[in-house]
């Protein structure tokens, strides 16, 4: 028995526009989730200090985030400085 199988490739012009099109996609989905979670980081501002200790974070944290661009998503900072808060804490935990 024989399998035949075909692909198509887009190729060209077509290519082309398809592959701009996908990275316009890409980037306005970027976009979107960047600007939730920088709503949501403007909302933890309204803890209280405890609160945000309470999760690792500061309210320096919150300002720091907020202040990459438009187009980066704030989360990613947010969460690095978080980290690194954490471990400095379970460092000084353990001398």
């Amino acid at each position: 028995m024989t399998t035949i199988t075909k692909t198509t490739a887009v190729t060209g012009f077509t290519g082309t526009i398809a592959k701009a099109a996908s990275e316009a996609y890409r980037f306005v989905i970027r976009l979107v989730v960047a600007q939730r979670n920088r709503r949501t980081i403007m909302s933890l501002g309204e803890w209280n200090d405890q609160m945000l200790h309470d999760i690792g974070l500061t309210r320096a944290d919150l300002h720091s985030a907020l202040g990459t661009s438009m187009l980066e998503d704030p989360s990613e900072r947010l969460g690095t400085l978080a980290d690194m808060r954490n471990r400095i804490r379970a460092a000084r935990s353990i001398s």
